[in-house]
């Protein structure tokens, strides 16, 4: 049931952007990171989604931006605002409602502390992805 499992996982979130973006392996990128070394063109090159599903498709990675400044682009403050201001939303889940997204967006909380990377393949009329 979403919200009552953790899947929190400390991420290098510039080594996976690289590796996509360069088109290297995540192992390459995070020796590249740690040794100062250079990755050549030849490593680069020709390299594509390997799932046979997206053959050929690139992809690319977007981010990583906080998950604040990502819920807050994907209009988290007007779906909330909207449901609070329901006549149906009693006070405790309109206090219930704005307490959740504080303790999502807020700077002090998760808001910096997370980040949000996005990889997609390049989709006519859907590039950035949302949020990003």
């Amino acid at each position: 049931r979403p919200g009552e499992v953790d899947v929190t996982a400390d991420v290098d979130f510039g080594a996976l952007r690289e590796a996509v973006n360069r088109r290297v392996t995540l192992e390459e990128s995070l020796e590249k990171k740690r040794t100062g070394s250079r990755i050549t063109r030849k490593q680069i090159e020709g390299t594509e989604i390997s799932s046979s599903k997206h053959k050929g498709i690139k992809a690319e990675a977007f981010g990583p931006i906080t998950q604040g400044k990502f819920l807050a682009s994907m209009g988290v403050v007007e779906r909330v605002t909207k449901k609070i201001e329901d006549d149906s939303t009693t006070d405790d889940q309109a206090l219930e409602l704005y307490s959740a997204m504080e303790r999502l967006m807020a700077s002090d909380q998760m808001g910096e502390r997370y980040k949000v990377l996005s990889i997609a393949p390049k989709k006519d009329n859907l590039f950035p992805p949302p949020g990003f």
